[in-house]
Protein backbone atom coordinates (compact mmCIF):
# COMPACT_ATOMS: atom_id res chain seq x y z
CA UNK A 1 0.00 0.00 0.00
CA UNK A 2 1.42 3.21 -1.37
CA UNK A 3 0.24 6.53 1.19
CA UNK A 4 1.34 9.91 0.18
CA UNK A 5 0.70 12.31 2.73
CA UNK A 6 0.03 16.08 1.34
CA UNK A 7 0.34 18.65 3.82
CA UNK A 8 0.07 22.64 3.60
CA UNK A 9 2.80 23.28 5.61
CA UNK A 10 6.70 22.15 6.50
CA UNK A 11 8.16 20.29 9.04
CA UNK A 12 8.47 23.40 11.53
CA UNK A 13 4.59 23.46 11.98
CA UNK A 14 2.85 20.82 14.57
CA UNK A 15 0.22 19.34 11.92
CA UNK A 16 2.09 18.91 9.13
CA UNK A 17 5.19 17.43 11.37
CA UNK A 18 3.45 14.93 13.71
CA UNK A 19 0.27 14.01 10.98
CA UNK A 20 2.48 13.99 7.86
CA UNK A 21 6.00 13.29 8.41
CA UNK A 22 5.75 11.36 12.06
CA UNK A 23 2.75 9.05 10.90
CA UNK A 24 4.21 8.85 7.43
CA UNK A 25 7.42 7.51 9.22
CA UNK A 26 5.88 5.09 11.68
CA UNK A 27 3.42 3.39 8.87
CA UNK A 28 6.57 3.00 6.95
CA UNK A 29 7.83 0.92 9.53
CA UNK A 30 4.48 -1.58 9.18
CA UNK A 31 4.21 -4.57 6.60
CA UNK A 32 3.39 -4.02 2.83
CA UNK A 33 3.54 0.06 3.85
CA UNK A 34 5.62 2.46 1.43
CA UNK A 35 4.76 6.38 2.67
CA UNK A 36 5.97 9.43 1.42
CA UNK A 37 5.33 13.11 2.12
CA UNK A 38 4.70 16.03 0.03
CA UNK A 39 4.55 19.58 2.12
CA UNK A 40 3.73 22.42 -0.18
CA UNK A 41 6.30 24.52 2.33
CA UNK A 42 9.25 22.46 2.10
CA UNK A 43 8.75 20.76 -1.26
CA UNK A 44 6.89 23.41 -3.48
CA UNK A 45 7.82 26.19 -1.87
CA UNK A 46 10.94 26.59 0.59
CA UNK A 47 11.58 29.95 -0.12
CA UNK A 48 8.62 31.10 1.94
CA UNK A 49 8.28 31.00 5.84
CA UNK A 50 5.75 28.55 7.72
CA UNK A 51 4.05 31.75 8.75
CA UNK A 52 4.13 33.14 5.01
CA UNK A 53 1.99 30.24 3.92
CA UNK A 54 -0.52 31.31 5.94
CA UNK A 55 -0.65 35.02 6.38
CA UNK A 56 0.59 36.74 2.89
CA UNK A 57 0.23 33.90 -0.16
CA UNK A 58 -1.57 35.44 -2.90
CA UNK A 59 -3.72 33.58 -4.62
CA UNK A 60 -1.39 33.52 -7.98
CA UNK A 61 1.17 32.21 -5.55
CA UNK A 62 -1.47 29.33 -4.69
CA UNK A 63 -1.83 28.47 -8.23
CA UNK A 64 1.51 28.35 -9.07
CA UNK A 65 1.85 26.34 -6.10
CA UNK A 66 -1.17 24.19 -6.78
CA UNK A 67 -0.15 23.31 -11.20
CA UNK A 68 3.47 21.84 -9.22
CA UNK A 69 1.36 19.78 -6.99
CA UNK A 70 -0.99 18.66 -10.19
CA UNK A 71 2.13 17.86 -11.97
CA UNK A 72 3.69 15.78 -9.19
CA UNK A 73 0.18 13.75 -8.27
CA UNK A 74 -0.96 13.24 -11.59
CA UNK A 75 0.31 9.67 -12.81
CA UNK A 76 0.12 8.81 -8.84
CA UNK A 77 -3.34 6.32 -9.74
CA UNK A 78 -1.22 3.83 -7.65
CA UNK A 79 -1.09 5.67 -4.45
CA UNK A 80 -3.58 6.30 -1.58
CA UNK A 81 -3.58 10.16 -1.01
CA UNK A 82 -3.46 11.40 2.45
CA UNK A 83 -4.74 15.16 2.89
CA UNK A 84 -3.76 16.53 6.10
CA UNK A 85 -6.00 20.15 6.51
CA UNK A 86 -8.61 21.42 4.32
CA UNK A 87 -6.73 24.76 2.99
CA UNK A 88 -5.91 25.39 -0.59
CA UNK A 89 -3.37 22.58 -1.12
CA UNK A 90 -6.46 20.53 -1.00
CA UNK A 91 -7.07 21.57 -4.15
CA UNK A 92 -4.48 19.68 -6.50
CA UNK A 93 -5.50 16.43 -5.22
CA UNK A 94 -9.26 16.57 -5.33
CA UNK A 95 -9.43 18.34 -8.51
CA UNK A 96 -7.49 15.37 -9.89
CA UNK A 97 -9.89 13.05 -7.75
CA UNK A 98 -13.05 14.83 -9.46
CA UNK A 99 -11.21 13.82 -13.11
CA UNK A 100 -10.98 10.50 -12.37
CA UNK A 101 -6.50 10.40 -11.70
CA UNK A 102 -6.71 10.38 -8.07
CA UNK A 103 -9.47 7.73 -6.55
CA UNK A 104 -8.44 7.11 -3.57
CA UNK A 105 -8.07 9.49 -0.61
CA UNK A 106 -8.17 10.35 2.97
CA UNK A 107 -8.80 13.12 4.91
CA UNK A 108 -7.04 14.06 7.82
CA UNK A 109 -9.18 16.41 9.98
CA UNK A 110 -7.05 18.25 13.25
CA UNK A 111 -8.79 21.51 13.59
CA UNK A 112 -12.02 23.40 12.95
CA UNK A 113 -10.68 25.37 10.31
CA UNK A 114 -13.71 26.50 8.34
CA UNK A 115 -13.59 29.93 9.42
CA UNK A 116 -9.82 30.19 9.29
CA UNK A 117 -9.25 27.71 6.12
CA UNK A 118 -7.24 29.41 3.83
CA UNK A 119 -8.57 28.73 -0.07
CA UNK A 120 -8.91 30.60 -2.54
CA UNK A 121 -10.00 34.12 -2.20
CA UNK A 122 -11.41 34.63 -5.57
CA UNK A 123 -14.12 32.76 -5.61
CA UNK A 124 -13.95 31.66 -9.50
CA UNK A 125 -10.90 29.79 -8.35
CA UNK A 126 -12.85 28.05 -5.59
CA UNK A 127 -15.62 26.87 -7.37
CA UNK A 128 -13.10 25.50 -10.63
CA UNK A 129 -11.05 23.26 -7.84
CA UNK A 130 -13.82 22.74 -5.62
CA UNK A 131 -16.44 23.17 -6.84
CA UNK A 132 -17.97 25.75 -4.62
CA UNK A 133 -16.62 29.14 -2.97
CA UNK A 134 -18.56 28.34 0.61
CA UNK A 135 -15.96 27.17 2.89
CA UNK A 136 -17.59 24.98 4.77
CA UNK A 137 -18.79 23.14 1.86
CA UNK A 138 -15.42 23.10 0.80
CA UNK A 139 -14.70 20.87 3.63
CA UNK A 140 -17.71 18.85 3.55
CA UNK A 141 -17.26 17.83 -0.25
CA UNK A 142 -13.84 16.69 1.03
CA UNK A 143 -14.81 14.90 3.78
CA UNK A 144 -17.86 13.18 2.05
CA UNK A 145 -16.01 12.04 -1.43
CA UNK A 146 -13.24 10.87 0.62
CA UNK A 147 -12.70 7.21 1.55
CA UNK A 148 -12.73 7.54 4.81
CA UNK A 149 -11.57 10.60 7.24
CA UNK A 150 -8.92 10.77 10.20
CA UNK A 151 -10.24 12.84 13.33
CA UNK A 152 -7.92 13.96 15.69
CA UNK A 153 -10.44 14.94 18.49
CA UNK A 154 -13.87 13.60 19.81
CA UNK A 155 -15.22 16.82 18.71
CA UNK A 156 -14.12 16.32 14.88
CA UNK A 157 -15.16 12.83 15.10
CA UNK A 158 -18.67 13.97 15.40
CA UNK A 159 -18.42 16.75 12.91
CA UNK A 160 -16.56 14.94 10.45
CA UNK A 161 -19.70 11.13 11.15
CA UNK A 162 -22.02 13.85 9.80
CA UNK A 163 -20.42 13.44 6.16
CA UNK A 164 -18.89 10.20 5.84
CA UNK A 165 -19.65 7.13 7.56
CA UNK A 166 -15.98 5.59 7.98
CA UNK A 167 -14.14 7.70 10.29
CA UNK A 168 -11.50 7.13 12.73
CA UNK A 169 -10.43 9.39 16.35
CA UNK A 170 -6.30 9.23 15.83
CA UNK A 171 -5.56 12.14 18.50
CA UNK A 172 -1.94 14.20 17.35
CA UNK A 173 0.10 12.13 19.72
CA UNK A 174 3.78 12.12 20.21
CA UNK A 175 7.28 10.47 19.68
CA UNK A 176 7.78 9.08 23.02
CA UNK A 177 11.42 8.02 22.10
CA UNK A 178 11.98 12.45 21.60
CA UNK A 179 10.04 13.25 24.62
CA UNK A 180 11.46 11.80 27.76
CA UNK A 181 11.22 12.51 31.39
CA UNK A 182 14.37 14.00 32.76
CA UNK A 183 16.83 11.78 34.50
CA UNK A 184 16.72 13.81 37.40
CA UNK A 185 14.44 16.19 39.66
CA UNK A 186 13.95 19.59 38.40
CA UNK A 187 12.50 20.36 41.99
CA UNK A 188 15.26 22.41 43.42
CA UNK A 189 15.09 24.99 40.98
CA UNK A 190 12.84 27.94 40.64
CA UNK A 191 9.68 26.74 39.86
CA UNK A 192 8.75 26.72 35.92
CA UNK A 193 4.88 27.01 34.58
CA UNK A 194 5.18 26.81 31.01
CA UNK A 195 2.89 27.85 28.07
CA UNK A 196 4.41 27.55 24.27
CA UNK A 197 3.48 27.66 20.38
CA UNK A 198 2.31 29.66 17.89
CA UNK A 199 0.41 33.31 18.89
CA UNK A 200 -1.02 33.71 15.43
CA UNK A 201 -4.06 35.62 16.22
CA UNK A 202 -6.64 36.94 19.36
CA UNK A 203 -8.00 33.89 19.82
CA UNK A 204 -4.63 32.53 21.11
CA UNK A 205 -3.84 35.92 23.12
CA UNK A 206 -7.29 35.83 25.13
CA UNK A 207 -6.13 32.06 26.01
CA UNK A 208 -3.01 33.68 27.20
CA UNK A 209 -4.29 36.17 28.99
CA UNK A 210 -6.58 34.04 30.98
CA UNK A 211 -3.51 31.93 31.78
CA UNK A 212 -1.56 35.01 33.07
CA UNK A 213 -4.49 36.15 35.43
CA UNK A 214 -4.65 32.85 36.73
CA UNK A 215 -0.51 33.22 37.93
CA UNK A 216 -1.06 36.16 39.13
CA UNK A 217 -3.74 35.21 41.59
CA UNK A 218 -1.71 31.93 42.19
CA UNK A 219 1.46 33.83 42.42
CA UNK A 220 0.90 35.14 45.71
CA UNK A 221 0.67 31.84 47.43
CA UNK A 222 3.53 30.39 45.89
CA UNK A 223 7.23 30.94 46.40
CA UNK A 224 10.03 31.33 43.68
CA UNK A 225 7.96 30.48 40.65
CA UNK A 226 8.05 31.91 36.99
CA UNK A 227 5.79 31.54 33.81
CA UNK A 228 7.90 31.15 31.27
CA UNK A 229 6.05 31.77 27.56
CA UNK A 230 8.03 30.28 24.15
CA UNK A 231 6.39 31.38 21.22
CA UNK A 232 6.08 33.33 18.23
CA UNK A 233 3.77 34.10 15.45
CA UNK A 234 1.67 37.42 13.83
CA UNK A 235 0.85 38.39 17.50
CA UNK A 236 3.14 37.81 19.16
CA UNK A 237 5.06 40.97 19.93
CA UNK A 238 1.49 42.54 20.55
CA UNK A 239 1.00 39.93 23.32
CA UNK A 240 4.52 40.75 24.86
CA UNK A 241 3.27 44.62 24.91
CA UNK A 242 -0.46 43.80 26.24
CA UNK A 243 1.38 41.98 29.41
CA UNK A 244 4.28 43.82 30.06
CA UNK A 245 1.61 46.66 30.63
CA UNK A 246 -0.53 45.36 32.52
CA UNK A 247 1.61 42.21 34.17
CA UNK A 248 4.95 43.99 34.81
CA UNK A 249 5.03 43.28 38.48
CA UNK A 250 5.02 39.18 37.68
CA UNK A 251 7.89 37.04 36.88
CA UNK A 252 6.81 36.02 33.64
CA UNK A 253 9.81 35.04 30.92
CA UNK A 254 9.65 35.38 27.16
CA UNK A 255 11.54 32.90 24.84
CA UNK A 256 11.30 33.12 21.07
CA UNK A 257 9.88 30.86 18.93
CA UNK A 258 12.50 27.62 19.46
CA UNK A 259 12.91 24.87 16.61
CA UNK A 260 10.92 21.27 17.16
CA UNK A 261 14.33 19.26 17.86
CA UNK A 262 15.00 22.28 20.85
CA UNK A 263 11.54 21.22 22.72
CA UNK A 264 12.33 18.63 24.34
CA UNK A 265 15.44 19.49 25.82
CA UNK A 266 13.29 23.00 27.18
CA UNK A 267 10.82 20.21 28.74
CA UNK A 268 13.33 18.61 30.99
CA UNK A 269 13.82 22.18 32.75
CA UNK A 270 10.25 22.62 33.07
CA UNK A 271 8.05 21.37 36.21
CA UNK A 272 4.22 22.21 34.60
CA UNK A 273 3.04 22.46 30.91
CA UNK A 274 -0.17 24.74 30.76
CA UNK A 275 -3.12 24.43 28.71
CA UNK A 276 -5.60 27.55 28.76
CA UNK A 277 -8.32 27.61 27.16
CA UNK A 278 -10.70 31.41 27.35
CA UNK A 279 -14.26 30.32 26.13
CA UNK A 280 -15.82 27.19 24.45
CA UNK A 281 -16.74 26.94 21.28
CA UNK A 282 -16.45 24.25 18.13
CA UNK A 283 -12.72 26.00 17.28
CA UNK A 284 -11.85 25.29 20.58
CA UNK A 285 -13.54 21.86 21.35
CA UNK A 286 -11.72 20.14 18.61
CA UNK A 287 -8.44 20.86 18.86
CA UNK A 288 -5.61 18.31 19.28
CA UNK A 289 -3.25 20.55 20.74
CA UNK A 290 0.13 19.01 20.26
CA UNK A 291 2.09 21.14 23.26
CA UNK A 292 -0.75 18.36 25.49
CA UNK A 293 1.01 14.95 24.68
CA UNK A 294 5.00 16.50 24.60
CA UNK A 295 4.16 17.71 28.09
CA UNK A 296 2.77 14.37 28.85
CA UNK A 297 5.61 12.65 27.49
CA UNK A 298 8.01 14.51 28.89
CA UNK A 299 6.74 13.73 32.15
CA UNK A 300 4.88 16.94 33.32
CA UNK A 301 1.58 17.67 35.20
CA UNK A 302 -0.29 19.47 32.97
CA UNK A 303 -2.85 22.45 34.32
CA UNK A 304 -5.53 22.42 31.20
CA UNK A 305 -9.28 23.98 30.72
CA UNK A 306 -11.80 21.81 30.65
CA UNK A 307 -12.42 22.20 27.15
CA UNK A 308 -12.37 20.22 24.48
CA UNK A 309 -9.82 17.32 23.95
CA UNK A 310 -7.59 17.67 27.11
CA UNK A 311 -10.85 16.87 29.22
CA UNK A 312 -10.74 13.38 26.90
CA UNK A 313 -6.94 12.59 27.53
CA UNK A 314 -6.37 13.90 31.15
CA UNK A 315 -7.29 12.36 34.18
CA UNK A 316 -8.20 15.16 36.67
CA UNK A 317 -6.23 14.71 39.89
CA UNK A 318 -4.28 11.97 38.38
CA UNK A 319 -2.13 12.96 35.49
CA UNK A 320 -3.09 16.43 35.59
CA UNK A 321 -5.50 19.24 37.02
CA UNK A 322 -8.41 20.51 35.34
CA UNK A 323 -9.59 23.48 35.49
CA UNK A 324 -13.55 24.88 34.66
CA UNK A 325 -12.81 28.19 35.16
CA UNK A 326 -9.82 30.80 35.57
CA UNK A 327 -10.31 30.83 39.40
CA UNK A 328 -9.82 26.89 39.14
CA UNK A 329 -6.58 27.35 37.20
CA UNK A 330 -5.04 29.72 39.51
CA UNK A 331 -5.81 26.58 41.95
CA UNK A 332 -4.19 23.56 40.25
CA UNK A 333 -0.98 25.72 40.04
CA UNK A 334 -1.63 26.33 43.47
CA UNK A 335 -1.72 22.68 44.24
CA UNK A 336 1.46 21.50 42.07
CA UNK A 337 3.56 24.33 43.31
CA UNK A 338 3.05 23.09 46.78
CA UNK A 339 3.42 19.37 46.28
CA UNK A 340 6.55 18.27 45.28
CA UNK A 341 5.63 14.45 45.11
CA UNK A 342 2.01 14.92 43.34
CA UNK A 343 3.80 16.88 40.33
CA UNK A 344 6.16 13.88 40.03
CA UNK A 345 2.72 11.08 40.51
CA UNK A 346 0.87 13.07 38.10
CA UNK A 347 3.60 13.57 35.91
CA UNK A 348 5.10 9.64 36.02
CA UNK A 349 0.89 9.06 35.08
CA UNK A 350 0.67 11.42 31.95
CA UNK A 351 3.89 9.93 30.70
CA UNK A 352 2.24 5.95 31.39
CA UNK A 353 -0.81 7.21 29.28
CA UNK A 354 1.05 8.57 26.43
CA UNK A 355 3.14 5.66 26.31
CA UNK A 356 -0.25 3.59 26.60
CA UNK A 357 -2.83 5.43 24.51
CA UNK A 358 -0.82 8.38 22.23
CA UNK A 359 3.20 7.09 21.06
CA UNK A 360 3.32 6.86 17.96
CA UNK A 361 3.62 3.29 17.58
CA UNK A 362 0.19 2.97 19.41
CA UNK A 363 -1.10 6.05 16.74
CA UNK A 364 0.64 4.17 13.91
CA UNK A 365 -0.90 0.50 14.42
CA UNK A 366 -4.29 2.18 14.34
CA UNK A 367 -3.75 4.07 11.29
CA UNK A 368 -2.22 1.18 9.96
CA UNK A 369 -5.57 -1.20 10.58
CA UNK A 370 -8.05 1.69 9.64
CA UNK A 371 -6.17 2.31 5.97
CA UNK A 372 -6.26 -1.82 5.74
CA UNK A 373 -9.69 -1.81 6.28
CA UNK A 374 -10.73 0.91 4.07
CA UNK A 375 -9.24 -0.17 1.39
CA UNK A 376 -8.66 -4.04 1.84
CA UNK A 377 -8.34 -4.09 -2.31
CA UNK A 378 -4.87 -3.68 -1.73
CA UNK A 379 -4.30 -7.22 0.02
CA UNK A 380 -5.18 -8.08 -3.15
CA UNK A 381 -2.50 -7.35 -5.84
CA UNK A 382 -5.12 -4.28 -7.15
CA UNK A 383 -3.71 -1.02 -6.01
CA UNK A 384 -5.55 1.45 -8.46
CA UNK A 385 -8.47 1.11 -5.69
CA UNK A 386 -11.20 0.66 -8.19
Amino acid sequence: MRILFIGHSGYGYPHTRVRCYHFAKILSTLPGMETAVLSFRDDLAPHKTEAAMYENLRDREKLILTFKAIRRLLHRNDTILYIQKAHFHAAAPFFLHRLGFCPNYILDYDDYDIPLSNFFFRGMLNRFFFGTNRWDEITYRLARRARGCVAASHALLDLMQKENPNVVYIPTGVDDTVFTPPAHDPSGRQLTFLWNGLVWGEPIVRNILMMVRAFDCAVREMSDSRLLIVGGGASWEQLKSRIAAHYSHLPIDFREWIRPEQMPELLKNVHVGLLPVEGDDLWLRSKSPTKLFEYMAAGLPVVASAVGEAAHVLRHLESGYLADHEREFAEGMIRLSQNPSLRKQWGQAARNDVEKNYALPVLGENLFLFLKHTFPETGSGDKTGR
